[in-house]
């Protein structure tokens, strides 16, 4: 295989195997609207080429989600005009167009929102735990969760599938469900988190129940025709957490239920030094082995260095290497590679200026690249004219 070659997901034309991974930008609207700046900045990344451009952590309901903070929700038939819009402009060029789809971050919640899991417990950062650019976090305490009901669980559901129904409507390919690092999806399947006694907790099986009915019934509510794709943590690295056996037991359980790809991360709240590592290619070994029994493709994040995602799908070892902060840095990553013009490549320099300005409460900044956050204001960044009524609604 190489990384220019096309494939197929779920019977859609992917153009080669280079995908822009969720990154939050904080650039939504009031309610979580998209914005200008949304469709400029995705716009600059379907562009540059990527073949798969999955839309960032986008919330389900308003509810357990993000407060007003510039997190993109399509939780209200009002939103959907933006996302329409968002679809389109990904989609001009060759590129599908998936949206990160949450249903809530669950004891990573901030300032506003109330932290809540399968199961009541505090929060503390371990020491040893972050990357070398955020140990200043470690030690640190959240608010305890609070454990909730199986009502609230069914209410959580209920609203996710009215949010598949309006991504579908908005015109994306498909939904990637967000089960990674330790948000609320992911919590009910590490038996660190969930130490539930009715149907959602205990053994594997409960643990895993919430996410399946979630597949399922995102699927009956989408159709045949709609990619569903899972994000997760291979391993969490934590004692009593959830392992990369367990995703390995977990892989042919998924593929019976119709999910069309895994996109991997790593590690959850408190081993965040494995989702953030401070040096590129530290999942390849988990895509590795999880590539090795899956029958549906695997994506692997975390690349940086153009020989190293080549090589990575040269050996099997991933289908698809997602890039998120090079492609800040560089929305032409794809391009300038697929050309040959490595050497033009804006690197990352593992900074971690991105992070840091989103977790100062304001949009994704990019030390190398000064467009980040203002792409908005360049002309070869704004969408393309719209195709058709756009009267899809």
């Amino acid at each position: 295989m190489n990384l220019f070659d096309t494939m197929e997901i779920r019977g859609k034309k992917l153009k080669n195997r280079i995908a822009f991974a969720p990154t939050v930008m904080a650039t939504a609207g009031h309610e979580g609207r998209v914005t200008d700046q949304t469709l400029c900045h995705y716009t600059a990344r379907a562009k540059g080429g990527a073949g798969l451009i999955i839309i960032e952590h986008t919330m389900s309901n308003n509810k357990f989600g993000l407060d007003d903070n510039g997190a993109l929700c399509i939780h209200q038939d009002r939103n959907l005009p933006g996302m329409m819009d968002l679809a389109n402009a990904v989609q001009a060029f060759d590129a599908l167009a998936v949206v990160q789809l949450s249903i809530g971050v669950g004891r990573a919640a901030g300032r506003g929102k109330e932290p809540v899991g399968p199961s009541a417990m505090p929060l503390k950062i371990p020491e040893n735990s972050m990357p070398k650019k955020f140990k200043m976090f470690e030690g640190q305490s959240g608010k305890d969760s609070r454990s909730l009901s199986i009502s609230e669980i069914e209410e959580i559901e209920n609203l996710y599938l009215d949010a598949v129904f309006r991504t579908k409507t908005a015109g994306f390919d498909g939904i990637e469900i967000h089960a990674a690092h330790g948000y609320l999806l992911a919590s009910f399947l590490s038996p660190f988190t969930n130490k539930r006694d009715d149907e959602y907790g205990g053994s594997f099986e409960n643990r895993i129940k919430f996410l399946i009915d979630l597949i399922d019934k995102s699927r009956e509510k989408a159709g045949d025709d709609f990619i569903i794709g899972l994000r997760m943590s291979g391993d969490e690295h934590l004692s009593n957490g959830w392992t990369l056996n367990d995703t390995l037991k977990l892989i042919p359980i998924i593929e019976k239920h119709g999910v069309d790809y895994i996109h991997l991360s790593s590690g959850t709240i408190e081993a965040w030094k494995y989702t953030f590592p401070d040096k590129e290619g530290g999942m390849i070994h988990e895509a590795e082995a999880i590539k090795k029994i899956a029958n549906i493709p695997v994506i692997c994040p975390n690349i940086h260095d153009p020989a190293l995602a080549a090589k990575a799908v040269q050996e099997g070892k991933a289908d698809i290497v997602s890039l998120s902060r090079s492609l800040l840095a560089d929305p032409q990553w794809p391009s300038k590679v697929k050309d040959g013009k490595i050497d033009e490549i804006q690197k990352c320099c593992f900074c971690y200026g991105c992070l840091k300005t989103l977790m100062q409460g304001v949009q994704t900044r990019c030390s190398i690249n000064p467009n980040v956050g203002r792409e908005r204001f360049v002309p070869e960044y704004f969408p393309p004219p719209r195709k058709g009524s756009g009267m899809a609604i």
